[in-house]
């Protein structure tokens, strides 16, 4: 069944709801259980003990005017008696008709027979008393004692029922709480499960997008995997066809470099053939002026073979194609000959290189990337430093292995220009402000090597102070960093894929 992200936000609220719908009607049913024990109680029971206490009083009212009647055998007594007596008879109806318990029917029955025995004897004294009958009944007390008594087991016994129907309820309410709290708990934990579910099925695919877009952009064309099968598998796929594109013009661009190249390759070494020959003198005498002129052909020959070079090593890195040869390296010792080179060249500025280090950890690395990397760092301070300036490249441990810090008091990169400083032919305000031409190809290429190595590489810049670019290298490079078709050389001459 293929679910969507939106079924699949529906059914997990469907879920949640559903869960929250049965709390609350456990809830509701146990309150409606509660609510009808407890009206049952006040309706019945209350009752009951109020209608018998009640009867107590009729009680005790026939009791008290019963004597006074036997002893003065007045009518007027008497009538009070029989009033007293229907409305006792009354009530005891009404409790009758309310007592639900087998045990109390029975009681109330004997109540209501002890007190018609009670009346048939004051009714039968009665006529004997019109009919001047003289006899020695006395005052019939036994039945209102058994009356009293009744009424006595009946109010306890409701009180009884009272105690039991509120101990209920109470446990009643101590269930429904602890259970409510059970419910409640499953359903959060529910509801975060289903929301890590989600989020995760949201997220997941996000992060594995945002992985592969990283790798487009260190120039892996990767396909991604296709895990899911909502919107976000539309998605990936179309991103793996964007990739495939991009590899495939990428490759084009990159065999484009590689012809152009080589075809600036064949003209520049018969340049450089040429200029051998004048310069050595071979074809005849040449002036001053004329050597003037060779030195000037040959430092340009230099730059368009450097920038060819340079170009091509970025196109190879966007194009996956470029290889690495890692062995183990002391980078002071790597990097002192490109210092000494930057020295000759620094000096006819009257520019200060130095070199400075504390003891670093020995680092695998590829030693020809890293001059590269060193000696473009190296060509732009010079170049952008005046004249009595200063370069100081400092080599010391970082978190991750070593650090190389190169300084300079050059012209300085405005803070609007740090951010792009790295991207491919762009240059900073500052430098297309100075006479020192360039290609913006440098700084690219120091990035996309250093980040071949597993590094990163970052500056700080003040204009007008100077300059200072940070080059941090692991010990070890990280085999995970994905470096498209890149081969890695290591040490030991075994080539595996990165």
């Amino acid at each position: 069944m293929k679910l969507t992200i939106y079924k699949k936000m529906m059914l997990g609220f469907l879920v949640v709801i559903l869960l929250m719908t049965i709390v609350n009607g456990y809830i509701l049913w146990e309150l409606n259980s509660v609510t009808e024990t407890t009206k049952s109680t006040l309706t019945s029971d209350v009752q009951v003990i109020d209608q018998a206490k009640q009867l107590s009083t009729y009680r005790y009212d026939e009791d008290l005017i019963g004597q006074k009647y036997f002893v003065a055998g007045d009518s007027v007594y008497y009538s009070i008696l029989v009033d007293r007596a229907r409305q006792f008879d009354d009530l005891e109806k009404e409790l009758l008709g309310n007592l639900k318990v087998d045990s109390d029917i029975a009681l109330a029955r004997s109540i209501r027979d002890n007190h018609n025995r009670f009346r048939s004897i004051i009714e039968r004294h009665r006529e004997n008393v019109v009919n001047k009958v003289v006899t020695e009944e006395k005052f019939p007390a036994g039945p209102l004692v058994e009356i009293s008594r009744g009424l006595e087991e009946l109010i306890r016994s409701k009180q009884i029922s009272i105690d039991n129907s509120m101990k209920a309820v109470g446990q009643t309410t101590g269930r429904s709480f602890n259970v409510a709290i059970i419910l409640t708990i499953c359903t959060l934990l529910a509801a975060v499960t289903l929301a890590l579910i989600i989020t995760q099925t949201l997220t997941k695919p996000i992060s594995i997008l945002k992985r592969g877009t990283e790798q487009v952009a260190r120039g892996s064309f990767t396909q991604i995997p296709v895990t899911t099968a909502d919107e976000f598998a539309l998605l990936t796929q179309a991103f793996n066809d964007m990739s495939e594109k991009l590899k495939t013009v990428n490759e084009r661009k990159a065999e484009m470099m590689q012809r152009i190249s080589h075809e600036l390759r064949t003209p520049l070494q018969a340049m450089l053939s040429a200029h051998f020959l004048l310069s050595e003198q071979r074809l005849g005498p040449i002036n001053a002026e004329q050597a003037s002129l060779l030195t000037s052909i040959r430092e340009s020959i230099d730059k368009l073979t450097k920038f060819s070079n340079q170009f091509l090593d970025i196109a190879k890195v966007e194009a996956g194609m470029m290889e690495y040869s890692f062995e183990q390296v002391d980078l002071v010792k790597l990097i002192s000959p490109a210092i000494d080179e930057a020295q000759l060249i620094a000096a006819r500025k009257a520019i200060t290189v130095d070199l400075t280090y504390t003891e670093v950890p020995t680092i695998v690395a590829d030693p020809e990337k890293i001059g590269q990397i060193v000696n473009n760092l190296l060509s732009n301070a010079v170049k952008y430093t005046q004249k009595g300036g200063s370069v100081i490249v400092n080599v010391s441990p970082s978190d991750i292995g070593v650090r190389i810090a190169v300084q300079d008091s050059g012209v300085g990169i405005a803070p609007e220009d740090l951010t792009r400083i790295f991207t491919k032919f762009y240059r900073a305000k500052s430098a297309t402000k100075t006479s020192v031409k360039g290609t913006g190809v440098g700084l690219a290429l120091v990035k996309a090597l250093t980040e071949g190595h597993g590094g990163v590489v970052s500056v700080q810049s003040t204009s007008g102070v100077g300059s200072t670019f940070f080059v941090e290298l692991p010990r070890v490079p990280d085999r995970s960093v994905n470096r498209g078709h890149q081969q890695i050389r290591i040490s030991q001459g075994q080539e595996v894929d990165a």
